[in-house]
This record gives C-alpha cells, sequence and structure tokens, in this order.
C-alpha cells in the first residue's frame, strides 16, 4: 500500500482504540451515525441487485443477500420470528474488505447503526439492532439481530 493509505489506516486505529476507552452509551454515539452515513449506499446497491426499489423488508433481505453472495460474502440474512437475523463469516464493511481499515471491535456499533438505519427506514418504524456476537469482537461469525 502507498504511504496515504497507511497513514490513514494507522490514524484510524488509534481512532478506534480512543473510542475504545469510552463506555458503550458513548462509542454508540460516536460509531453509530458513521454506519448511517453508509445506508444510502447500501440500499442503492440492494435496489441495483434486486433489480427494482426495495419496497419491504422482504425486498431489503432479499437484495443484501444477493449483494453479498456477489461479492462473496459469507452468511445470508433470514426472517426468524418477530424480526429478521444475519449470521456472517466475515465482516462485510468495505473499508474493513478492501484493507483500508483493520477491523475493530467499536466497527460493530458503525455496522449497527447502518442496521438501524436501513431497516428502519423500510420497515417505516424504528426497529432494535441487537449484536449477538462479532467477529470484532473474538467471535467466530457476526450474529445481528433485527427486532422489527
Amino acid at each position: 500500500m502507498n504511504i496515504p493509505v497507511n497513514k490513514s489506516r494507522s490514524w484510524m486505529a488509534r481512532l478506534h482504540e480512543s473510542i475504545d476507552q469510552l463506555d458503550q452509551t458513548q462509542q454508540q454515539t460516536i460509531m453509530k451515525p458513521a454506519g448511517e452515513a453508509c445506508a444510502s449506499d447500501l440500499m442503492s446497491l440492494c435496489e441495483k441487485y434486486l433489480g427494482k426499489k426495495v419496497s419491504s423488508v422482504t425486498d431489503l433481505v432479499t437484495g443484501w443477500n444477493i449483494l453479498r453472495e456477489k461479492r462473496n460474502l459469507k452468511g445470508t440474512w433470514e426472517f426468524e420470528g418477530n424480526g429478521v437475523r444475519g449470521i456472517f463469516g466475515e465482516c462485510g464493511c468495505p473499508l474493513v474488505c478492501s484493507g483500508l481499515i483493520e477491523l475493530h471491535p467499536v466497527q460493530c456499533h458503525c455496522s449497527q447503526g447502518l442496521m438501524e438505519t436501513i431497516f428502519s427506514r423500510v420497515a417505516e418504524k424504528p426497529v432494535d439492532v441487537e449484536i449477538r456476537r462479532s467477529i470484532g469482537r473474538g467471535d467466530d461469525v457476526c450474529d445481528f439481530f433485527i427486532r422489527l
């Protein structure tokens, strides 16, 4: 990698370490808005792969699963009880996948913010995102539950 990319990776690593020193609520306050910013990009990609506008949670789940498959990312979203559960064998963050940043536990709040934003928008009501397990926190998979 080139010098600016290495410098950015080092800077982000230090930022993550600093955020990690805060309590859980403060970490969420900082990181969730970063995920919210990615929601529009993800929605566009889901619509591209779905071939139509996302108008329901079913459309979102279908489009997101197609996107994950096309990018060879392990795991899927599935309906479960009163929500949607995603179990993934690797982090799906494009910044992590591209190598621009290294995976860090505080990034899970970024993913949480992304999921809250996109599922709430499509469900047209606030949703709750539970992080059950996370690779960034040392688990073997990421396991998210979206309570609709």
